[in-house]
């Protein structure tokens, strides 16, 4: 095995079974220097990853200054670590909506003879993905995603997080350690309207958009809205 370094990049040339040699790149990320710091049982560094191949699904429209719309199917870590390569610090723009860490399996709805059900038995449900973690398996799964989206973003980019009250108030501060508190631009409250008002307490009525930068300047464009009398 074999090392060739570049300021941010590291390449390891390994060995394969038939005698012949692969590269696999590995990326190396600047410390993390933002205040304040959250901790959690297990937390780990996350330093570098590796490229690693993603499996490209769907390809939409036509290519516009050498991009064109792409989805890919896998873990999101290494579909981002596989990004790296092309399009580290190119993003302008990323948005999220991650997991919420809602304490429930999520199932989808099937139609039976014309009637919606919400499935009870095997054959008439299929579980779509789960919400269920522990504190710190949420808070390591958010922080190793940031430091990528991080690393995928341009210098005059802007990222966008959606969360809830569940997890908000933990996600804020690991997106001031990652980003820094400087680069925080502004928290959207997203209200919304619908289900019944429990007579016990508040009813939680709201979701929550952070929005950072990951340097001094970035884009927003202005949206009017033109009304007639």
């Amino acid at each position: 095995m074999t090392k060739t370094n570049t300021p941010a990049q590291e390449s390891l040339q390994l060995a394969t079974p038939d005698g012949a040699t692969t590269n696999v790149e590995k990326y190396e990320f600047e410390p993390i220097k933002g205040y304040p710091m959250l901790n959690w049982r297990g937390k780990r560094p996350f330093t570098s990853t590796q490229y690693f191949p993603a499996q490209l699904k769907e390809i939409h429209g036509e290519e516009v200054d050498s991009w064109r719309n792409k989805i890919f199917w896998g873990d999101n870590l290494q579909v981002m670590s596989h990004l790296l390569k092309t399009y580290r610090g190119k993003v302008k723009l990323i948005y999220i909506d991650p997991p919420f860490d809602s304490g429930a399996d999520y199932k989808m709805r099937i139609s039976l003879r014309g009637q919606m059900v919400n499935g009870d038995s095997a054959f008439l449900e299929e579980k779509q993905y789960t919400d269920l973690w522990t504190n710190d398996e949420y808070l390591q799964f958010m922080y190793e995603r940031l430091v990528l989206l991080k690393e995928l973003l341009a210098e005059d980019g802007t990222f966008y997080l959606h969360c809830d009250p569940t997890r908000g108030h933990y996600i804020k501060i690991l997106l001031d350690d990652i980003f820094s508190q400087s680069r925080f631009r502004n928290e959207v409250v997203w209200t919304y309207s619908g289900g019944a008002v429990p007579d016990t307490d508040f009813p939680r009525k709201h979701d929550t958009i952070f929005r950072y930068s990951k340097g001094s300047s970035w884009t927003f464009n202005t949206v009017y809205r033109f009304t007639t009398n």
